[in-house]
């Protein structure tokens, strides 16, 4: 599928940059990879997607880019905001374990 427009999804870069994070299932340090997928403006899964460009709208297929983290050991393949939540949990979890 071809594209005309790219967009670079930029998601929490200190996080993502200079944290180390760690697989929940292996414990092994996940690698950040890009992954990208084109949506086209006018499909249904396009309200899932911010197709602003500064004062104007990007019409047609959009290839979007964005950073995930993924586990080199066991195949573990998760986003930035899903990251975030399972770790802000496992902290929680040692946390009352240590009450």
């Amino acid at each position: 599928m071809t594209h005309t427009n790219v967009k670079k999804i930029f998601q929490s870069p200190i996080y993502v940059y200079y944290k180390k994070h760690f697989c929940p299932t292996c414990k092994e340090q996940l690698r950040k990879i890009g992954v990208s997928k084109i949506v086209n403006s006018n499909s249904p899964e396009s309200r899932n997607f911010d197709f602003s460009q500064g004062d104007s709208y990007m019409v047609g297929d959009v290839k979007f880019i964005w950073t995930e983290f993924k586990c080199l050991k066991c195949g573990f393949q998760v986003s930035v905001r899903e990251l975030k939540r399972i770790e802000k949990e496992l902290k929680r979890i040692e946390y009352e374990k240590n009450e």
